[in-house]
């Protein structure tokens, strides 16, 4: 481990390599991290691999806690692993593209989220311990994105959004666009840092230029929200206008955004809550929601844009044994690097 960094080991990634003769899966074919290497050397080794995308995991469920929310998003990772490392390798996409760089070691973190008897610690205590993740991962981010990867994030609360959207701003000089699709806005105020406030605090540090909302609940959004986000002149479809109303489409949802990301040359971001997805495993579960086909649709289409440099889903929290989020968090992966090859 290094840099915050903790590697897969070759012990954990032995038993999703194929053992049937002239198959491969991914966990055959994609690069791995190691702990030999520092993280720059790390990435100079990938950059001479020819690779192109770097998937990072946030094993954490501090930010959605600290938003007064539900834990279980520190799992969603590891479910993801279980499923994806297990694919198939096939012609579809070459998977040496990816390096799985590991995840930011969280262990110390999480432990200190809670008390003796099990319980959270109190919420300022979290969003202190979120501030600190903060700084983690975007030293870390800083690093994929000044040697010019994309960065495939995964697992964690939304408040992870915050430092990716300062490390690819500061490396790159600009403000950076984000696509969101999710029924809360995250624009909640700087009262401390959590999962419902870092596009607010990206805007008031001037990392975030433009925000294309997608599927915001009208009920689920303070008015202090919703003000904040007309006056920062961002733009939101809400839920209900595409499925109550029906003033718009899904489809006409996603050309609109496009268009409105494709203003500018700054770097682009595509973000996924999970929350967003009807009976998906999340941290805020919910029967109304985009179906699993219109997230991949959605991540599919707006990652084909030029100017995108990262793909966030968050908020995954498997639900019981099963690998249902896994599979959810497998099939947004691949619909994010077959845009980009495209």
């Amino acid at each position: 481990m290094s840099e915050s960094i903790k590697y897969l080991s070759e012990e954990f990634l032995i038993p999703f390599k194929n053992k049937r003769p002239g198959e491969q899966h991914i966990a055959d074919v994609a690069r791995f991290g190691t702990s030999s290497l520092s993280l720059e050397e790390n990435l100079l080794s990938a950059k001479k691999q020819d690779v192109k995308y770097i998937i990072l995991g946030v094993p954490e469920d501090i930010g959605p806690r600290a938003n007064c929310g539900n834990g279980g998003a520190h799992l969603g990772w590891n479910n993801f692993l279980s499923v994806f490392l297990n694919q198939q390798s096939n012609h579809f996409f070459d998977w040496s593209q990816c390096l799985v760089l590991g995840e930011i070691d969280t262990s110390d973190l999480q432990s200190q989220s809670y008390d003796s008897d099990g319980k959270s610690v109190d919420v300022e205590v979290l969003r202190s311990l979120c501030q600190k993740l903060d700084s983690r991962l975007e030293h870390a981010l800083q690093a994929l994105f000044s040697h010019d990867f994309e960065v495939i994030l995964i697992g964690g609360g939304h408040n992870n959004a915050y430092p990716l959207i300062k490390a690819l701003s500061t490396t790159t000089s600009q403000k950076v666009s984000c696509s969101n699709l999710d029924p809360h806005a995250d624009f909640r105020p700087m009262e401390g840092r959590h999962s419902g406030n870092p596009f607010r605090y990206a805007y008031e540090e001037e990392a975030l230029g433009q925000y294309y909302l997608i599927g915001m609940h009208e009920q689920k959004n303070n008015q202090a929200t919703v003000d904040g986000l007309k006056k920062a002149n961002f733009t939101v479809t809400s839920f209900q206008s595409i499925f109550m109303r029906e003033e718009m489409s899904f489809k006409e949802t996603l050309d609109n955004a496009k268009s409105y990301l494709s203003q500018s040359s700054t770097p682009i971001g595509i973000e996924l809550d999970v929350d967003a997805i009807k009976n998906a495993g999340a941290s805020a579960y919910s029967i109304c929601g985009f179906s699993v086909e219109q997230a991949i649709s959605y991540i599919h289409q707006l990652s084909a844009l030029p100017n995108v440099r990262y793909v966030h889903l968050c908020e995954g929290a498997p639900i019981g044994e099963g690998n249902d989020t896994g599979q959810l968090l497998t099939q947004l992966v691949y619909s994010y690097v077959t845009a980009r090859n495209n």
